[in-house]
């Protein structure tokens, strides 16, 4: 069985990738970044611009499933997710979409694009036979990395250090991807949300890994705009886009319920000081 991964060259799309190749899938992986092809494992990795119809075509020819990670922050985002669905369909093939915890926020662009990908994919499967699920995770755990913190003396965040949020590892999410992959009838048009255990502000991270290492890092705030600018994010859509982002996390944080992860693991989700502690290299 071949399946694809979009934006496999990201943090989320390698451990998804690594977890569909140890599975034993034929792994066909794309991404606009060049590195998709120095994937290990994979069958085949083509660098693709996912917002051209024709590149889309040629991507989902060949393979039988389809695991859309939408592009970061991107505007056509709701668009590529709505052509894939169609062209799915039409195919009769499986489609994955990895949207994200609570959809239909309304001060969270990203989240709004994908609510609007999940809608369509509803309706679409009502009339056409294909074979969908969604999966909702929550914020990354690999959002904070210990090993920069460890350079750095402090872990920099563009909203409120005071902030709680939850968060899901991204190998718990690999291991729901290769279980849907593996049974696409029984996890036939499911939502699922994906939210780990822990809820904690950066201030509590921070915590966490002095407590873990001894060290004495620190928690700060950056300026937004600087923070977009040494990340090279000149886009006007992504700029607006994360200062949403940082309002709404600072207002009122985010949060979610582990329930339907821990059920589909069969297992508890990886907490964060578990997580953390594999993260570290030093």
């Amino acid at each position: 069985m071949m399946i694809l991964v979009t934006s496999a060259a990201g943090h989320t799309g390698r451990v998804i990738v690594d977890k569909l190749v140890a599975a034993g899938f034929d792994v066909k992986a794309t991404d606009i970044n060049p590195a998709v092809k120095d994937l290990p494992g994979i069958r085949e990795g083509v660098v693709a611009d996912l917002t051209r119809a024709d590149e889309i075509d040629k991507l989902i020819a060949d393979v039988d499933s389809v695991v859309e990670i939408p592009p970061l922050f991107v505007a056509e985002e709701a668009d590529i997710g709505r052509y894939l669905t169609d062209q799915l369909a039409a195919a009769h093939k499986q489609f994955i979409f990895i949207s994200v915890t609570h959809p239909i926020l309304s001060t969270l662009r990203q989240h709004l694009m994908k609510r609007d990908v999940e809608e369509h994919m509803i309706y679409t499967g009502m009339v056409k036979d294909y074979q969908y699920t969604i999966l909702q995770p929550m914020h990354y755990m690999h959002n904070f990395n210990p090993n920069v913190v460890h350079e750095t003396g402090a872990y920099n965040i563009f909203y409120d250090i005071n902030t709680k949020l939850s968060y899901v590892a991204p190998e718990d999410v690999g291991d729901v991807v290769v279980a849907v992959a593996q049974n696409p009838e029984k996890h036939n048009k499911a939502t699922y949300e994906l939210v780990g255990t822990d809820y904690a502000s950066p201030v509590d991270l921070v915590a966490l890994y002095n407590r873990l290492t001894g060290e004495h890092a620190v928690a700060e705030r950056v300026d937004m705009t600087e923070f977009l600018n040494q990340a090279g994010i000149q886009n006007v859509y992504s700029r607006d886009a994360f200062r949403h982002l940082a309002d709404t996390y600072s207002k009122w944080g985010l949060d979610g319920n582990s329930n339907v992860l821990r059920l589909l693991l069969g297992r508890k989700p990886t907490s964060y000081e578990d997580y953390m502690k594999q993260q570290i290299k030093f």
